[in-house]
């Protein structure tokens, strides 16, 4: 029996969407992702419910010829009088009419409110009649509102069609016990019953397809995204596309397999088969669904001997029920899943002889290389298999797959205004072709565009426009390769890079050069096509930094230590360990091909490789020869992105037995490589690229390596959290050096002396002292012991407040305009009177002059003009459309200037007083800080020029970004100024250069010090001395660092000066450490931070800053230079010394 219910859709939040059948609501409610498979559902629900409904209730089974969904406002108020309440109904309710011909109403069900159904006999009065019946509703139920059951979204109505069998109107009787099954006598020829018509046999299927159980416990439904239109499209494979759909529309049992590399595009050319195959379908008024599966997921929950083989049989018989298509995403999981160490039964088996008789249609799609293993394990079901080749596009034949999917995508966006450039397109294939060797295309290529399409790019005139930056920052992210590899940058020289990895690796030049090599290799795009971008062994003693060189290989080529995968051989030693790095079949995920498959881009260090076994050798000859692996299901994982380190102490005790254990270069990179060919078997030594040689650290070397281990002391979490600022003694780390120095084991002695001398006492420190308060602690050398000086820090005091400009009055600003006039008009007046009296004036005087004259100006403007009109055309007007034909072709937008652009027309807007007062208030506060700055210059001119000279210099871990924000936080806008920058070289190095100068990349800056020369500077900048504190940005968190703001003392004109000064005052600080070394004196008097603020350096080199550092006591930016300077002669509260 045929059943026509409608059913109401809606969205639910997301991607999920709910459907429901009025009549039933709330036992007939579903919500998924797929509209079709709630179809079903629903379908299933209401077959179930028809057959056990009572004859009487058949009826509201039955669909009216008349039928609509109309959503009705409803605003209605009602008081109770039995409970004394009122009852508020405001909102919106979505509602199903119905009507059958002889009636005369319409029946009207509220769609989240069945229960409240009533007639109604005219559809013009359903507002009013819909809110009467809520309101009765909420009376008889006891109800103060309806915020359940309003309509949230827009809700719309589709039709449901079931196949049910018609409830039979004999009496149910007990079912009868169960009786052995006899052997049924074969029915003669001429009693067989008629064979099923297509049409009996489709109507069966469907509704068997209702029921499925096991089907879709393992499975989803294909054919459910394409009629849902989620399925993805497949452009430029029309010819493959029409070759699929006539095979699959074929007889029943045909069995295709679709062979292509990872991304050629199988499952889109599927997808896209599905799309017409099911389209073709219900043309025709037939159903064949595709149900896709993966072999493991037969298995998934599996745990009782016979579980999985009773699913996989149930599978098998319900598809031979429906007649629907099976998809196998992996032909070779069918191989392996089910398989175990002593059991070689696989889910295949059970397919193999139902395909065999033709009763099964399969489609599968699988790799060259999987394919093959499917011919060794089970060549049997390979041999069914109808194979199809996809090959690989070009990037020319991609273009066309590309703008295809791009137009899809862009409508699918819910910003559908979105556009990406014709050159990012192309920028997105070029990069794709160069570093992306391990898939192919066009998959690669839409996998990319999908992570652009996912920036928020640029917003021009409501369109989102994405250009080839976007397209670069999302190659970064996929491949952590930096800009200058990718080309957005500038190419780095081998200087360039060599100083910055020298900076990272000391005393290691041949590693050093080595690491160097490979990133100019790819830089360059020479790389290898067929092995591994590089394979190096470094050779050499334990703690002289081949671990870290890898380090910091990962940081500078792939974006950080997070793409190293580090595995230590010494857990090789045996021969089943293979299985841990490459899988077995019964668990086929290694270590090494997932971390591989995962992330291709990276560094895969094999520390202590000579400790391994030699079957793990075998097994490393294809990835360091083909780059490439095959796990133990056979599935290949490509490495050629990837850079191979192994390391070892080979060599290292013959060497250290001989006298004379410093050789130079040439002798020890020839000792390491005899004892690494005596040890390696040829094969394996062949596929390496180079074999560097690593030296023991000499002591510098070591100054270097504590000054990196030191940086990652100071950022552990405790010293974050405790609020310490630590600055330790360069003797200090010179001591360490001296005793833990040991040639045999490197670096290792010398760490494990830094926690000694250095972790346990701040650990100490942090116990006694209070978490909240901030404190710089500064570790000394005492002789061969360490001391720990302590300085807390507080927050100058703040200076008297000021009452807010905001709250000024009109009359406020008048008085205070009349005041700077007088004020002005007396000073123009003395400086009149200075000029008359000397022969010409000079230079000096005529500038003061005109600013005094400009600033007049100002004011009278202000006073007579802006604070009197109250029209401000220049500033803001009203924008009226007007709407008349432009036959102006500049006005033409869209296609062939078929549209015509409105044409806009401005009309001053007048302003009201309050917005006028907003207007002038910042001028008015602009003009009285510039006229008392001025004032107070005439009123130095007698003591002459002030020349201060300030040091910015980072205390602890202070980044050289940090200093050079502190140092752009002074008011230089009020003076002349000079800059001097102290730089280290990479060789050691230290030398002063002038800001002007040009400097090189190998520089790293330590100091600055900046001269000020400028009328009436010392009482201005007598405030900005002590310490700032400056917030360095780290991602999730941030770090505080000390920057000291010091005055010197002498006068500093050239380098020369600034050399002498500083190094007198270097010398005084000396002293002061030799006092609090001796305890003579104490640093526990607390010190003040003048500034704060967050890192707001772009580049040191490049001498700008993009933030400013606030003053603590004030609350005034330094940098906003005339009000710095009235806030400070306003008054800045008690002097301090």
């Amino acid at each position: 029996m045929d059943l026509r219910l409608p059913f109401v859709v809606a969205p639910r939040g997301g991607r999920l969407v709910e459907a429901w059948v009025p009549a039933f609501f709330p036992a007939l409610h579903k919500v998924g992702p797929s509209l079709s498979t709630l179809r079903d559902e629903l379908a299933l629900a209401v077959m179930e419910r028809f057959e056990r409904e009572p004859a009487s209730r058949l009826a509201q089974y039955q669909l009216p010829p008349h039928f609509a969904l109309k959503q009705v406002t409803v605003g209605a108020e009602a008081r109770d009088r039995e409970k004394a309440r009122n009852i508020l109904l405001e909102g919106n309710m979505t509602v199903l009419l119905e009507k059958w011909p002889r009636d005369t109403f319409w029946v009207v069900t509220p769609t989240r409110l069945p229960e409240a159904r009533f007639a109604l006999s005219e559809p013009a009065a359903l507002p009013q009649a819909l809110a009467r019946r809520l309101v009765a509703w909420c009376l008889e139920h006891g109800l103060d509102s309806l915020d359940e059951q309003w309509t949230q979204g827009r809700e719309r109505l589709e039709l449901l069609e079931v196949d049910a069998y018609a409830p039979t109107i004999l009496p149910r009787t007990p079912p009868r016990p169960r009786t052995p099954r006899r052997r049924k006598p074969r029915t003669p020829a001429k009693e067989e019953t008629a064979p099923e018509t297509p049409e009996q046999r489709e109507a069966r299927r469907n509704r068997r397809r209702l029921s499925l159980v096991e089907l879709r416990a393992v499975a989803r439904n294909l054919s459910h995204g394409a009629r849902d239109d989620t399925l993805e499209r497949c452009f430029g494979r029309e010819a493959l596309v029409c070759e699929l759909v006539e095979a699959l529309e074929g007889r029943e049992g045909s069995a295709l397999v679709l062979v292509g590399p990872s991304g050629a595009g199988k499952t889109a050319l599927i997808h896209e088969a599905v799309r017409r195959l099911t389209a073709r379908q219900e043309a025709a008024g037939t159903r064949r669904d595709v149900w896709r599966v993966d072999g493991n997921q037969f298995i998934a929950g599996m745990m009782y001997v016979g579980q999985w083989e009773a699913r996989a049989r149930g599978v098998v018989k319900e598809l031979m029920e429906v007649g629907d298509l099976l998809y196998v995403d992996d032909l070779a999981s069918l191989v392996y899943a089910g398989r175990t160490r002593n059991e070689r039964t696989n889910v295949a088996q059970f397919l193999e002889p139902h395909m065999a008789r033709g009763e099964l249609t399969v489609l599968a799609e699988s790799t060259p290389e999987r394919f093959e293993r499917v011919r060794e394990e089970a060549p049997t079901l390979a041999s069914l298999f109808r194979v199809i080749h996809v090959p690989a596009l070009d990037a020319r034949a991609t273009l066309p797959a590309l703008l295809g999917t791009l137009r899809e995508l862009e409508a699918e966006s819910a910003d559908s205004s979105v556009r990406l450039s014709p050159v990012a397109l192309e920028t997105l294939l070029t990069l794709q072709q160069r570093f992306v060797s391990h898939e192919a295309f066009p998959g690669k290529a839409v996998r990319l565009l999908r992570r652009v399409l996912a920036r928020e790019g640029s917003v021009e005139a409501g369109t989102r426009r994405l250009t080839t930056g976007d397209v670069i920052a999302a190659m970064r992210e996929q491949t952590g390769l930096p800009d200058f590899v990718l080309g957005s940058a500038q190419p780095k020289t081998r200087e360039a890079l060599t100083w910055e990895l020298g900076r990272q690796v000391a005393g290691q030049p041949e590693a050093v050069a080595a690491v160097t090599d490979a990133i100019l290799t790819l830089q360059a795009a020479l790389q290898p096509p067929d092995k591994p971008l590089a394979t190096y062994l470094f050779v050499g003693p334990t703690g002289v930094g081949k671990t870290e060189t890898a380090k910091a290989l990962a940081r500078t080529l792939f974006g950080g230590e997070q793409r190293l995968v580090r595995f230590d051989m010494s857990e090789f030693v045996t021969s089943a360990s293979i299985t841990r790095l490459l899988g077995r079949p019964g668990a086929p995920d290694g270590e090494l091909t997932t971390a591989l498959r995962t992330q291709p881009f990276c560094v895969v260090l094999f520390d202590e490789v000579e400790k391994a076994h030699p079957r793990v050798f075998d097994a490393l000859l294809q990835f360091l020869g083909e780059g490439r692996l095959t796990d133990g299901a056979g599935r290949t994982v490509d490495a050629r992105q990837s850079v191979v380190v192994l390391t070892s102490n080979l060599g290292v005790r013959e060497a250290a037995a001989h006298t004379g254990f410093h050789r130079t270069a040439d002798s020890a990179e020839a000792h390491y490589l005899s004892a690494v060919r005596a040890y390696f078997r040829p094969e394996f030594f062949n596929r390496l690229d180079r074999v560097v040689p690593f030296r023991p650290l000499t002591p510098a070397a070591l100054r270097v390596v504590v000054d990196h281990a030191l940086e990652a002391l100071l950022s552990r979490h405790g010293i974050r959290r405790g609020n310490v600022l630590v600055e330790v003694e360069p003797r200090l780390l010179d001591l360490l050096v001296e005793e833990a120095y040991d040639p045999r084991y490197g670096a290792r002695p010398l760490k494990r002396a830094l926690e000694k001398r250095l972790t346990l006492p701040l650990a100490h420190h942090l116990v006694r002292r209070g978490a909240d308060d901030l404190a710089r602690v500064e570790l000394l050398r005492d002789g061969d012991e360490m001391r720990v000086c302590v300085e807390l820090l507080v927050n100058a005091p703040a200076w008297p407040p000021e009452p807010p400009v905001s709250s000024w009055t009109l009359a406020q600003i008048s008085t205070e305009l009349t005041a700077l006039s007088a004020r002005l008009e007396s000073l123009m007046a003395a400086a009149e009177a200075a000029r008359a009296a000397g022969a010409e004036g000079s230079v000096e005087e005529r500038e003061f002059l005109e600013r005094l004259h400009r600033l007049r100006l100002e004011a009278t403007d202000i006073q007579e003009n802006e604070l009197v009109s109250r029209d401000f055309e220049d500033s803001e007007s009203r924008v009226t459309k007007v709407m008349r034909q432009v036959t102006s072709h500049a006005h033409h937008v869209g296609h062939l200037g078929l549209r015509h652009r409105p044409a806009y027309q401005e009309r001053p807007l007048p302003v009201s007083r309050e917005e006028q007062l907003r207007r002038s208030r910042p001028r008015v506060l602009s003009l009285r800080d510039e006229v008392a700055w001025t004032e107070h210059q005439l009123a130095s001119r007698e003591r002459g020029p002030d020349v201060i000279t300030v040091l910015a210099e980072g205390l602890g871990d202070a980044t050289p970004s940090a200093v050079w924000t502190a140092a752009n936080s002074l008011p230089t806008a009020l003076a002349e100024t000079t800059v001097f920058l102290e730089a280290v070289h990479a060789d050691g190095r230290v030398e002063w250069f002038s800001g002007s100068d040009e400097r090189s990349d190998d520089l790293e800056l330590r100091r600055v010090v900046v001269r000020l020369s400028g009328l009436g500077l010392r009482e201005v900048l007598a405030p900005l001395q002590g310490y700032a504190l400056v917030e360095l940005d780290q991602g999730a968190s941030t770090r505080p660092v000390l920057v000291r703001l010091e005055h010197l003392a002498g006068a500093v004109t050239d380098l020369g000066d600034v050399a002498r000064e500083v190094a007198a005052r270097d010398a005084l600080r000396g002293a002061e450490r030799a006092a609090l070394r001796a305890g003579t004196t104490s640093a526990d008097a607390p010190r003040y931070v003048i500034l704060r603020g967050y890192e707001g350096i772009m580049s040191w080199r490049e001498g700008h800053t993009t933030t400013e550092l606030l003053h603590v006591a004030s609350g005034v930016h330094p940098t906003k230079a005339h009000a710095w300077a009235a806030r400070v002669l306003r008054g800045s509260g008690p002097r301090r010394d």
